[in-house]
């Protein structure tokens, strides 16, 4: 499955390069990501906590960049990451580059990924997921960026507008996004869209 996602920064590209940099504070942005681990030579480990109402996945894995251009400003990593229960795994190749624009910086994010288990039974469901989980990585990282050094609280308070549907509720804590909103919602709207077909 491929996805194409993009935000834009008031900062200037250098800038947003350089914040690209710090993987602990890029992973900090990530809603439910943690970074447990540097393994040297651009490799790292970490967590990703899903949960679906009461369905909770924990996914550990590895990351390695496998490109870094400075001149280009783009950055393309490979993760694999497995449940610990054994409910699924995910491989992800994801490409970022950063460019200049009026208002500052766009950040442009290509992602193949490749999804088993009872994640994968959402089918559809995963791009609208992936959709907001950029909506918070991106809200995040641009109030980083424009205002370095402040308290979250700050931050959130003066967050700037990110074009795209806010569909589900920001984990509290960052400990796990939530996405049960979501699920019930393309559910809902599915049954909707077969019963009206079955009627007819």
């Amino acid at each position: 499955m491929k996805l194409q996602h993009q935000t834009e920064v008031g900062a200037l590209p250098d800038d947003v390069w350089a914040f690209l940099q710090d993987t602990a504070a890029v992973v900090d942005c990530m809603p439910g990501a943690e970074l447990v681990g540097d393994l040297g030579d651009d490799r790292y480990e970490g967590v990703l906590r899903v949960a679906i109402g009461p369905l909770k996945m924990n996914y550990a894995g590895r990351a390695s960049v496998v490109e870094r251009d400075a001149g280009s400003r783009r950055i393309v990593l490979d993760a694999t990451g497995r449940d610990n229960r054994g409910s699924g795994s995910v491989k992800a190749h994801v490409a970022l580059a950063v460019e200049s624009v009026d208002s500052g910086s766009r950040i442009n994010v290509v992602s193949d990924i490749d999804l088993t288990g009872r994640i994968a039974s959402l089918g559809r469901g995963i791009r609208d997921v992936s959709n907001q989980m950029f909506v918070e990585f991106a809200g995040e990282l641009g109030n980083r960026i424009e205002q370095p050094g402040q308290p979250a609280a700050a931050r959130t308070a003066s967050a700037p507008t990110v074009t795209a549907t806010r569909l589900v509720e920001k984990p509290t804590g960052g400990s796990e996004i939530k996405v049960l909103p979501l699920v019930w919602a393309v559910t809902r709207s599915r049954v909707a869209d077969f019963l009206l077909r079955l009627s007819a």
